[in-house]
């Protein structure tokens, strides 16, 4: 009996080493080296802190995190709560609601420079280009849209959130099936309104879907890199607006038209992993504070 045990136990012991040794080689290793490599010159000789006192004096890395932080706080601002407003109104359809899922996940199908070059076509910076065609019925003049350096990180935004929207809808849909109707029924028994049963029911029964979505859509955008390049290509322009860290990256490490630093690329690709890392912190801080306090709350009501 013990030898079998011992047999099935050491089973799920090798089950879960290809994970395992997948994580440690795709993963850890990489992190590790990029650590190593970010105190390292371009001939390999150990710096120090070097490349990092280079990297927050660089013009160009300080307008790339600015445009990064500002288009991922757009990002998320209007991607969850459409999303999540979105999935709402399916929940409440009383048929098709599979033919709406097909509908928002189509654009996820799509390749990004399939999205990229239709959004070009869209945003034409003249009368040619269906916006501003549109707008002009309006007598509103072209606008410059992915042109201009004043338009050019709001474009973008939208049609990353276009393309990705989808996949948050379905989530947040998946969530508020499992919402009781019994709720709904007891709270119109208590005379509450359709807001009321929104903001006391709907969006405290998917908060583990909201802090989710929240998540990965915060990762997502700080990692902003497909459409950008796709759009502008290394240049990051017009005048540098689609400027992100990841492309600051690429250029520093894998361009043909730039000088190569990967001791600079490696210092910046730490500075996006504690960036990313302390926002999921924060986040699951926060959430973990709002639980135990809720805890807390209904104890002493109970009490």
């Amino acid at each position: 009996m013990k030898q079998s045990n011992v047999k099935s136990v050491m089973s799920w012991y090798l089950l879960l080493a290809i994970p395992l040794i997948g994580t440690l080689v795709f993963n850890i290793f990489p992190l590790a080296q990029t650590v190593v490599t970010s105190f390292e010159n371009v001939k390999g000789d150990f710096i120090g802190l070097m490349n990092y006192k280079i990297l927050f004096t660089n013009a160009e890395f300080k307008r790339d995190v600015i445009n990064t932080l500002y288009m991922a706080v757009l990002g998320v601002v209007f991607n969850v709560p459409v999303a999540f407003i979105i999935a709402n109104m399916m929940n409440n359809l009383p048929k098709g609601k599979n033919i709406y899922k097909v509908i928002f996940l189509l654009p996820m199908i799509m390749s990004m420079v399939t999205v990229a070059t239709l959004f070009k076509y869209l945003f034409m910076p003249n009368e040619s280009g269906v916006v501003n065609y549109l707008l002009s019925f309006l007598g509103i003049n072209p606008k410059l849209w992915l042109n201009s350096p004043s338009s050019a990180r709001e474009s973008l935004v939208f049609m990353a959130i276009w393309k990705g929207i989808g996949y948050n809808i379905i989530l947040f849909f998946a969530g508020l099936q499992s919402v009781s109707p019994e709720l709904y029924e007891a709270a119109e028994i208590d005379g509450a309104n359709e807001l009321h049963k929104w903001i006391y029911i709907t969006i405290p029964s998917v908060k583990s879907t909201f802090i989710f979505v929240l998540i990965t859509s915060s990762i997502a955008s700080l990692k902003r890199f497909t459409e950008v390049y796709a759009i502008s290509g290394e240049t990051g322009n017009p005048g540098g607006a689609l400027g992100t860290i990841m492309l600051f990256i690429y250029k520093n490490s894998f361009s043909t038209l730039n000088f190569k630093d990967e001791g600079l690329a490696a210092a910046a690709s730490v500075f996006l992993f504690v960036m990313i890392l302390s926002v999921t912190i924060i986040n699951y801080i926060v959430t973990r504070e709002k639980k135990d306090g809720s805890r807390k709350k209904v104890v002493s009501n109970d009490l």
